[in-house]
């Protein structure tokens, strides 16, 4: 296994005296995500309007620098927007992305793009919420899952050989409240093995509980033996990102996965947990990365500014 344990201790608190060249974020209607946009210091900072959100024309912010996509498939959003920009004379500026207004998939592939294009230097944000709006029970999905499918740019190369009698894939689900994703995703991997990564420490002292109740309403195994269930900090992706390296030592000291699944469906940055391990240690591994997509999601789940951290990313 690859050493990530420097990771550790990486985040820092945001801290808004410091200066980007190219700043990106993902238009809602969270005032942690429009505060920080507008507190960022930045010579360009850019609004990606994405679909999911529903935004007409008419409703984009006025004398701001906008890229909009149409597209559904995160690789096409990220492209079509971000590496619109992005360019030999400019990929070796000072890089922010605020991951806070972003869908999972969006952030896992930005670090896929980046990483193929030789961006291997560049920061991301989040801004905590104070608490969801309607607590356990805040919908984040406003439409049905269409598929459940692997995450462009984490498709691993799997085992499909189904003769043997005993087979060992596993699926490593991070828990959160969407309970509705969460069931998806279990049942489309239903012949797996099921572990699941909890939030502890969770973002704020309801929320661990909350999120317990979610994962009850989604119908999931819950049981709790040692070699089933793990924890890491909902706001550390390099904790995340260490903690699934941990995990993935114990679960091989036996018998490797014939084939294993990775589904972030808790905080952005535990995703971004998720998307640091795989590059770091699953890259041409029978290990993907899968996701339940939906086609709309709510602009605003929460109220309140939290805490804001920087994250400061290498891909080397």
């Amino acid at each position: 296994m690859t050493n990530i344990s420097y990771l550790l201790d990486a985040k820092t608190p945001l801290e808004f005296d410091k200066e980007w060249d190219l700043f990106f974020s993902a238009l809602n209607d969270s005032e942690r995500v429009t505060e920080t946009f507008r507190q960022i210091k930045a010579d360009k900072k850019y609004w990606l309007i994405i679909p999911e959100y529903q935004y007409t024309a008419a409703e984009e912010p006025a004398d701001e620098l906008i890229l909009r996509t149409d597209s559904l498939n995160e690789a096409d959003q990220i492209i079509e927007t971000i590496g619109s920009v992005l360019n030999e004379n400019n990929k070796h500026s000072k890089i922010c992305v605020d991951i806070t207004g972003f869908m999972r998939p969006q952030i896992l592939f930005i670090l896929r793009y980046f990483k193929a294009n030789n961006i291997n230097t560049f920061d991301m944000i989040y801004t905590e919420p104070l608490h969801y709006t309607r607590k356990e029970d805040t919908d984040f999905t406003l439409a049905d899952v269409t598929e459940v499918r692997q995450v462009s740019g984490f498709e691993g190369i799997h085992n499909v050989d189904m003769s043997r009698e005993v087979s060992n894939d596993i699926l490593f689900l991070g828990i959160g409240y969407d309970s509705d994703l969460m069931s998806r995703v279990s049942l489309d991997k239903d012949r797996a093995r099921h572990l699941q990564l909890h939030s502890l420490p969770s973002l704020s002292a309801d929320m661990y509980q909350e999120s317990l109740i979610r994962l009850d309403r989604a119908g999931l195994p819950n049981n709790k033996s040692d070699d089933q269930v793990f924890f890491s900090s909902a706001n550390d992706p390099f904790f995340t990102a260490t903690a699934l390296s941990k995990a993935l030592q114990k679960l091989c000291q036996n018998t490797p996965p014939s084939n294993l699944y990775l589904s972030p469906l808790a905080t952005k940055p535990q995703a971004l947990g998720f998307g640091l391990f795989y590059l770091k240690e699953l890259d041409g591994a029978p290990a993907s990365i899968i996701f339940p997509f939906s086609e709309k999601y709510s602009r605003e789940t929460s109220k309140g500014i939290g805490r804001s951290w920087l994250y400061p990313i290498f891909l080397q």
